[in-house]
Protein backbone atom coordinates (compact mmCIF):
# COMPACT_ATOMS: atom_id res chain seq x y z
CA UNK A 1 0.00 0.00 0.00
CA UNK A 2 1.40 3.50 -0.91
CA UNK A 3 1.13 6.12 1.98
CA UNK A 4 -0.92 9.18 1.58
CA UNK A 5 2.16 11.57 1.20
CA UNK A 6 3.64 9.43 -1.86
CA UNK A 7 0.57 8.91 -3.65
CA UNK A 8 0.27 12.82 -3.09
CA UNK A 9 3.81 13.23 -4.85
CA UNK A 10 3.04 10.57 -7.56
CA UNK A 11 -0.68 12.39 -8.28
CA UNK A 12 1.13 15.51 -8.59
CA UNK A 13 3.62 14.08 -11.52
CA UNK A 14 1.16 12.05 -13.28
CA UNK A 15 -1.15 15.20 -13.55
CA UNK A 16 1.41 17.05 -15.51
CA UNK A 17 2.03 14.34 -17.85
CA UNK A 18 0.11 14.08 -21.29
CA UNK A 19 -2.79 11.79 -21.83
CA UNK A 20 -0.92 9.16 -23.85
CA UNK A 21 1.94 8.46 -21.15
CA UNK A 22 -0.87 8.54 -17.80
CA UNK A 23 -2.74 5.59 -20.22
CA UNK A 24 0.47 3.28 -20.33
CA UNK A 25 0.97 3.52 -16.37
CA UNK A 26 -2.81 2.08 -15.81
CA UNK A 27 -1.12 -1.73 -15.56
CA UNK A 28 1.89 -0.71 -13.58
CA UNK A 29 -0.56 -1.81 -10.32
CA UNK A 30 -3.65 -1.72 -8.67
CA UNK A 31 -3.36 1.21 -7.03
CA UNK A 32 -1.69 3.20 -9.77
CA UNK A 33 -4.86 2.23 -11.83
CA UNK A 34 -7.59 3.28 -8.53
CA UNK A 35 -5.79 6.38 -8.65
CA UNK A 36 -5.84 7.42 -12.34
CA UNK A 37 -9.33 6.67 -12.99
CA UNK A 38 -10.47 8.54 -9.55
CA UNK A 39 -13.12 11.42 -10.51
CA UNK A 40 -10.39 13.57 -8.61
CA UNK A 41 -7.35 13.00 -10.67
CA UNK A 42 -9.44 13.20 -14.13
CA UNK A 43 -10.43 16.60 -12.88
CA UNK A 44 -7.02 17.90 -11.57
CA UNK A 45 -5.85 16.51 -14.78
CA UNK A 46 -8.44 18.45 -16.87
CA UNK A 47 -7.68 21.34 -14.92
CA UNK A 48 -4.59 21.71 -16.17
CA UNK A 49 -4.29 20.71 -19.61
CA UNK A 50 -7.18 23.80 -19.54
CA UNK A 51 -4.89 26.05 -17.91
CA UNK A 52 -1.61 24.49 -20.29
CA UNK A 53 -3.15 24.15 -23.44
CA UNK A 54 -1.69 20.82 -23.11
CA UNK A 55 -2.23 18.03 -25.76
CA UNK A 56 -4.25 20.67 -27.69
CA UNK A 57 -5.64 18.79 -30.99
CA UNK A 58 -7.43 19.20 -34.06
CA UNK A 59 -9.92 16.62 -35.30
CA UNK A 60 -10.44 16.83 -38.89
CA UNK A 61 -13.95 15.37 -39.81
CA UNK A 62 -14.27 15.23 -43.56
CA UNK A 63 -17.82 16.62 -44.71
CA UNK A 64 -20.13 13.67 -46.72
CA UNK A 65 -19.22 15.29 -49.89
CA UNK A 66 -15.23 15.31 -49.42
CA UNK A 67 -13.69 11.78 -50.84
CA UNK A 68 -15.14 8.89 -48.45
CA UNK A 69 -13.20 7.67 -45.27
CA UNK A 70 -13.54 5.94 -42.57
CA UNK A 71 -11.00 7.72 -40.65
CA UNK A 72 -10.86 11.65 -39.12
CA UNK A 73 -7.78 13.12 -38.88
CA UNK A 74 -5.86 14.35 -35.74
CA UNK A 75 -3.72 17.01 -36.08
CA UNK A 76 -1.60 18.53 -32.68
CA UNK A 77 -1.10 22.04 -32.27
CA UNK A 78 2.07 23.10 -30.42
CA UNK A 79 0.98 26.24 -28.20
CA UNK A 80 4.82 27.40 -28.27
CA UNK A 81 5.39 27.36 -31.68
CA UNK A 82 1.91 28.44 -32.77
CA UNK A 83 2.43 26.11 -35.12
CA UNK A 84 0.57 22.29 -36.74
CA UNK A 85 2.02 18.84 -37.06
CA UNK A 86 1.10 16.39 -39.81
CA UNK A 87 -2.44 15.25 -39.36
CA UNK A 88 -2.30 11.34 -38.70
CA UNK A 89 -5.95 9.31 -39.71
CA UNK A 90 -7.79 8.19 -36.65
CA UNK A 91 -10.32 5.19 -36.66
CA UNK A 92 -13.96 6.68 -35.29
CA UNK A 93 -15.69 4.03 -32.96
CA UNK A 94 -18.81 4.37 -35.05
CA UNK A 95 -18.96 4.49 -39.17
CA UNK A 96 -20.32 7.46 -41.30
CA UNK A 97 -21.13 9.51 -38.41
CA UNK A 98 -20.28 12.97 -37.74
CA UNK A 99 -19.39 15.76 -35.00
CA UNK A 100 -22.11 17.43 -33.65
CA UNK A 101 -20.09 19.46 -30.86
CA UNK A 102 -17.34 19.02 -28.62
CA UNK A 103 -16.52 20.07 -24.76
CA UNK A 104 -13.68 18.90 -22.12
CA UNK A 105 -11.98 16.85 -24.90
CA UNK A 106 -15.14 14.73 -25.77
CA UNK A 107 -16.16 15.05 -28.91
CA UNK A 108 -20.20 14.44 -29.43
CA UNK A 109 -21.08 12.48 -32.74
CA UNK A 110 -24.48 11.57 -34.59
CA UNK A 111 -25.60 9.43 -37.30
CA UNK A 112 -28.62 10.78 -39.88
CA UNK A 113 -30.01 14.69 -40.43
CA UNK A 114 -32.61 13.37 -37.35
CA UNK A 115 -30.05 12.41 -35.04
CA UNK A 116 -31.58 10.12 -33.48
CA UNK A 117 -28.45 7.86 -32.87
CA UNK A 118 -25.70 10.13 -30.75
CA UNK A 119 -22.54 9.13 -29.31
CA UNK A 120 -19.92 10.52 -26.90
CA UNK A 121 -16.11 10.21 -27.92
CA UNK A 122 -12.58 10.72 -26.33
CA UNK A 123 -10.30 10.75 -29.58
CA UNK A 124 -6.82 11.07 -27.41
CA UNK A 125 -8.22 7.63 -24.60
CA UNK A 126 -10.06 5.72 -27.65
CA UNK A 127 -12.81 5.25 -26.08
CA UNK A 128 -16.44 6.05 -26.86
CA UNK A 129 -20.15 5.83 -25.57
CA UNK A 130 -23.12 5.26 -27.78
CA UNK A 131 -26.59 6.58 -26.03
CA UNK A 132 -29.47 4.51 -26.42
CA UNK A 133 -31.85 4.97 -29.96
CA UNK A 134 -34.00 7.77 -29.92
CA UNK A 135 -36.88 7.60 -32.27
CA UNK A 136 -39.06 10.86 -33.09
CA UNK A 137 -42.72 11.00 -32.39
CA UNK A 138 -44.01 13.41 -34.66
CA UNK A 139 -47.18 15.08 -32.60
CA UNK A 140 -50.56 14.98 -35.40
CA UNK A 141 -51.66 17.87 -37.16
CA UNK A 142 -48.07 18.98 -37.99
CA UNK A 143 -46.45 18.02 -41.59
CA UNK A 144 -43.43 16.02 -42.43
CA UNK A 145 -41.27 18.89 -41.97
CA UNK A 146 -39.29 18.70 -39.36
CA UNK A 147 -35.35 20.28 -38.09
CA UNK A 148 -33.41 18.23 -35.10
CA UNK A 149 -30.57 20.10 -33.55
CA UNK A 150 -27.94 18.96 -31.06
CA UNK A 151 -26.05 20.62 -28.06
CA UNK A 152 -23.59 19.56 -26.04
CA UNK A 153 -22.07 20.97 -22.76
CA UNK A 154 -20.79 19.88 -19.10
CA UNK A 155 -23.09 20.53 -16.28
CA UNK A 156 -20.91 21.63 -13.19
CA UNK A 157 -23.75 21.32 -10.68
CA UNK A 158 -24.53 17.76 -11.25
CA UNK A 159 -20.85 16.76 -12.65
CA UNK A 160 -21.93 15.51 -15.78
CA UNK A 161 -21.91 15.64 -19.27
CA UNK A 162 -25.28 16.08 -21.00
CA UNK A 163 -26.43 16.31 -25.06
CA UNK A 164 -29.51 18.03 -25.80
CA UNK A 165 -31.73 17.30 -28.31
CA UNK A 166 -34.17 20.02 -29.93
CA UNK A 167 -36.81 18.65 -32.67
CA UNK A 168 -38.85 21.79 -34.59
CA UNK A 169 -42.47 20.25 -36.43
CA UNK A 170 -43.82 23.08 -38.63
CA UNK A 171 -47.83 22.88 -38.73
CA UNK A 172 -49.59 22.12 -42.06
CA UNK A 173 -49.56 26.04 -43.18
CA UNK A 174 -45.59 25.96 -42.26
CA UNK A 175 -46.21 29.16 -40.06
CA UNK A 176 -46.73 27.55 -37.18
CA UNK A 177 -44.06 25.28 -34.91
CA UNK A 178 -44.04 23.24 -31.74
CA UNK A 179 -40.69 22.35 -30.31
CA UNK A 180 -39.99 19.22 -28.59
CA UNK A 181 -36.71 19.09 -26.22
CA UNK A 182 -35.19 15.98 -24.69
CA UNK A 183 -31.97 15.45 -22.31
CA UNK A 184 -29.75 12.07 -22.19
CA UNK A 185 -26.53 12.27 -19.78
CA UNK A 186 -23.31 9.98 -19.20
CA UNK A 187 -24.55 9.58 -15.30
CA UNK A 188 -28.10 9.15 -16.43
CA UNK A 189 -27.79 7.35 -20.05
CA UNK A 190 -31.66 7.61 -21.10
CA UNK A 191 -33.80 10.04 -22.94
CA UNK A 192 -35.53 12.28 -20.64
CA UNK A 193 -38.35 15.11 -21.98
CA UNK A 194 -38.05 18.81 -20.82
CA UNK A 195 -41.13 20.29 -19.04
CA UNK A 196 -39.91 23.60 -19.65
CA UNK A 197 -41.62 24.90 -22.68
CA UNK A 198 -39.70 26.29 -25.36
CA UNK A 199 -40.03 30.15 -25.82
CA UNK A 200 -41.81 31.44 -28.68
CA UNK A 201 -38.91 31.83 -30.83
CA UNK A 202 -37.75 30.65 -33.84
CA UNK A 203 -33.87 29.58 -34.23
CA UNK A 204 -32.03 31.96 -36.24
CA UNK A 205 -28.38 29.92 -36.29
CA UNK A 206 -27.67 26.25 -36.64
CA UNK A 207 -24.91 26.06 -34.20
CA UNK A 208 -25.43 25.84 -30.43
CA UNK A 209 -22.69 26.66 -27.94
CA UNK A 210 -21.97 25.37 -24.61
CA UNK A 211 -20.45 27.46 -21.55
CA UNK A 212 -20.30 27.32 -17.96
CA UNK A 213 -23.48 24.79 -17.55
CA UNK A 214 -25.80 26.96 -20.31
CA UNK A 215 -26.44 25.94 -24.08
CA UNK A 216 -26.79 29.09 -26.09
CA UNK A 217 -28.70 29.44 -29.56
CA UNK A 218 -29.27 32.74 -31.24
CA UNK A 219 -33.50 33.21 -31.94
CA UNK A 220 -35.69 35.76 -32.91
CA UNK A 221 -39.26 36.14 -32.47
CA UNK A 222 -41.75 35.08 -35.08
CA UNK A 223 -43.56 37.82 -36.05
CA UNK A 224 -39.72 39.45 -36.64
CA UNK A 225 -40.10 42.48 -35.29
CA UNK A 226 -37.12 42.61 -32.55
CA UNK A 227 -33.55 42.07 -32.65
CA UNK A 228 -31.65 39.05 -32.05
CA UNK A 229 -31.97 37.34 -28.74
CA UNK A 230 -29.83 34.76 -27.01
CA UNK A 231 -31.58 31.43 -25.71
CA UNK A 232 -29.72 30.16 -22.37
CA UNK A 233 -31.02 26.32 -21.30
CA UNK A 234 -29.17 25.86 -18.12
CA UNK A 235 -28.59 21.99 -17.85
CA UNK A 236 -29.19 21.79 -14.09
CA UNK A 237 -32.14 23.41 -13.71
CA UNK A 238 -33.64 22.89 -17.32
CA UNK A 239 -34.85 26.26 -17.43
CA UNK A 240 -34.89 28.97 -19.84
CA UNK A 241 -33.48 32.78 -20.31
CA UNK A 242 -33.35 35.62 -22.53
CA UNK A 243 -30.46 37.41 -23.25
CA UNK A 244 -29.84 40.48 -25.57
CA UNK A 245 -27.58 40.23 -28.40
CA UNK A 246 -25.64 43.37 -30.22
CA UNK A 247 -26.67 41.80 -33.42
CA UNK A 248 -29.64 43.68 -35.59
CA UNK A 249 -32.55 41.20 -36.63
CA UNK A 250 -31.08 42.28 -40.81
CA UNK A 251 -28.29 40.21 -40.28
CA UNK A 252 -30.11 37.33 -38.23
CA UNK A 253 -29.10 34.71 -41.56
CA UNK A 254 -25.55 35.64 -41.34
CA UNK A 255 -24.97 35.35 -38.04
CA UNK A 256 -23.19 32.45 -35.57
CA UNK A 257 -22.35 31.72 -32.41
CA UNK A 258 -19.09 30.53 -30.97
CA UNK A 259 -16.88 30.22 -27.52
CA UNK A 260 -13.77 32.09 -28.24
CA UNK A 261 -11.12 32.35 -24.77
CA UNK A 262 -13.39 31.11 -22.41
CA UNK A 263 -16.18 33.67 -23.32
CA UNK A 264 -19.40 33.67 -25.85
CA UNK A 265 -18.71 35.18 -29.20
CA UNK A 266 -21.31 36.56 -31.45
CA UNK A 267 -19.83 36.50 -35.50
CA UNK A 268 -21.64 38.51 -37.49
CA UNK A 269 -21.61 38.99 -41.49
CA UNK A 270 -21.90 41.41 -43.82
CA UNK A 271 -21.56 41.90 -47.53
CA UNK A 272 -18.28 43.71 -47.15
CA UNK A 273 -16.97 43.05 -43.41
CA UNK A 274 -17.39 40.61 -40.31
CA UNK A 275 -17.99 42.15 -37.03
CA UNK A 276 -16.90 39.76 -33.94
CA UNK A 277 -18.29 40.41 -30.41
CA UNK A 278 -17.23 38.94 -26.82
CA UNK A 279 -19.45 38.83 -23.80
CA UNK A 280 -16.89 40.21 -21.69
CA UNK A 281 -19.11 39.63 -18.51
CA UNK A 282 -20.64 36.55 -18.02
CA UNK A 283 -24.50 37.05 -18.40
CA UNK A 284 -24.43 40.59 -18.85
CA UNK A 285 -25.83 42.12 -21.96
CA UNK A 286 -24.28 45.29 -21.64
CA UNK A 287 -20.67 43.78 -21.95
CA UNK A 288 -20.86 42.53 -25.47
CA UNK A 289 -17.79 44.47 -27.18
CA UNK A 290 -16.49 44.34 -30.93
CA UNK A 291 -13.24 42.85 -30.23
CA UNK A 292 -12.37 43.04 -33.76
CA UNK A 293 -13.68 44.14 -37.30
CA UNK A 294 -12.30 41.40 -40.59
CA UNK A 295 -12.72 43.74 -44.12
CA UNK A 296 -13.86 40.45 -46.64
CA UNK A 297 -11.27 41.84 -49.17
CA UNK A 298 -8.24 41.54 -46.48
CA UNK A 299 -9.14 37.25 -47.15
CA UNK A 300 -8.79 37.86 -51.05
CA UNK A 301 -11.82 35.62 -51.38
CA UNK A 302 -15.58 35.05 -51.10
CA UNK A 303 -16.35 33.07 -48.07
CA UNK A 304 -20.14 31.71 -47.29
CA UNK A 305 -18.87 31.73 -43.21
CA UNK A 306 -16.15 30.98 -40.61
CA UNK A 307 -15.51 30.06 -37.29
CA UNK A 308 -13.58 31.33 -35.02
CA UNK A 309 -11.50 28.79 -33.18
CA UNK A 310 -8.87 29.64 -30.55
CA UNK A 311 -6.52 32.57 -29.94
CA UNK A 312 -2.65 32.57 -30.46
CA UNK A 313 -0.61 31.33 -27.32
CA UNK A 314 0.03 35.69 -27.11
CA UNK A 315 -3.57 36.75 -27.29
CA UNK A 316 -2.69 38.79 -30.94
CA UNK A 317 -4.19 35.88 -33.47
CA UNK A 318 -7.37 34.60 -33.90
CA UNK A 319 -7.65 31.01 -35.40
CA UNK A 320 -10.71 30.75 -38.16
CA UNK A 321 -12.02 27.72 -40.11
CA UNK A 322 -12.94 29.00 -43.31
CA UNK A 323 -15.82 27.68 -45.28
CA UNK A 324 -15.68 29.50 -48.92
CA UNK A 325 -18.75 29.47 -51.02
CA UNK A 326 -17.08 26.51 -52.93
CA UNK A 327 -13.76 25.21 -53.08
CA UNK A 328 -11.70 23.78 -49.84
CA UNK A 329 -11.81 24.69 -46.29
CA UNK A 330 -8.99 26.67 -44.85
CA UNK A 331 -7.58 27.57 -41.57
CA UNK A 332 -6.35 30.74 -41.08
CA UNK A 333 -4.77 33.10 -38.76
CA UNK A 334 -5.95 36.48 -38.26
CA UNK A 335 -3.87 39.25 -36.42
CA UNK A 336 -5.82 41.54 -34.39
CA UNK A 337 -3.29 44.15 -34.76
CA UNK A 338 -2.28 44.13 -38.26
CA UNK A 339 -5.41 43.28 -39.43
CA UNK A 340 -3.78 40.77 -41.80
CA UNK A 341 -4.52 37.12 -42.20
CA UNK A 342 -2.06 33.93 -42.90
CA UNK A 343 -3.16 30.97 -44.35
CA UNK A 344 -1.99 27.54 -42.27
CA UNK A 345 -0.02 25.55 -44.77
CA UNK A 346 -0.72 22.23 -44.11
CA UNK A 347 -1.01 20.18 -47.24
CA UNK A 348 -2.00 16.83 -44.94
CA UNK A 349 -5.00 18.49 -43.98
CA UNK A 350 -8.27 17.00 -45.64
CA UNK A 351 -9.99 19.03 -48.99
CA UNK A 352 -13.42 19.93 -46.72
CA UNK A 353 -13.67 19.70 -43.48
CA UNK A 354 -14.79 20.69 -39.95
CA UNK A 355 -12.56 21.09 -37.13
CA UNK A 356 -13.43 19.72 -33.04
CA UNK A 357 -10.76 20.85 -30.69
CA UNK A 358 -10.19 19.00 -28.26
CA UNK A 359 -8.10 18.93 -24.59
CA UNK A 360 -5.82 16.10 -23.07
CA UNK A 361 -8.81 14.53 -20.35
CA UNK A 362 -8.93 11.37 -19.06
CA UNK A 363 -12.78 11.79 -19.17
CA UNK A 364 -14.66 8.26 -20.20
CA UNK A 365 -11.75 5.68 -19.47
CA UNK A 366 -14.62 3.31 -18.31
CA UNK A 367 -15.99 3.58 -21.78
CA UNK A 368 -16.18 1.25 -24.36
CA UNK A 369 -13.13 0.34 -26.65
CA UNK A 370 -12.44 1.56 -29.58
CA UNK A 371 -10.70 -1.04 -32.05
CA UNK A 372 -9.15 0.02 -35.64
CA UNK A 373 -9.87 -3.16 -37.87
CA UNK A 374 -6.29 -2.69 -39.44
CA UNK A 375 -5.17 -3.89 -35.76
CA UNK A 376 -7.48 -6.75 -36.26
CA UNK A 377 -6.54 -7.68 -39.34
CA UNK A 378 -2.59 -7.67 -38.07
CA UNK A 379 -3.81 -9.70 -35.35
CA UNK A 380 -5.38 -12.29 -37.42
CA UNK A 381 -2.54 -12.62 -40.13
CA UNK A 382 -0.29 -13.31 -36.68
CA UNK A 383 -2.54 -15.78 -35.83
CA UNK A 384 -2.06 -17.59 -38.80
CA UNK A 385 1.61 -17.66 -39.27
Amino acid sequence: MMSNLLQELIAEILIRLPVKSVVRFLCVSKEWYALITSSYFIKMHLKFSIETNRDRTLILNEEDFAPASHYFSAVQFSSKHNRFGKTVEIYQPLLNWVVSDYCDGLVCLHKGHEKQDVAIWNPLVRKYRRFPFEPIEEPSGLSDVRFSHLAFGYDPHNDDYKVLRVIEFYMEDMIGMEFEVKVCSMRSPTWKKIDEQWPNMVICCWKSVALNGDVYWLVADRDGQHRMSLLAFNLATEKFRLYGTPVPLENYLSTFLDVLGGLLCCIVHDYTFCDVYLMKKYGVESSWTRIFKIEKNVLCRDFEYFRTLMFSTNGKKVLLEEHPECGRTNLIWYDIEKKRCYRVKNRSFPYVFKVAICIGSLLLLDGDNLIDPTQKENKRKRKRN
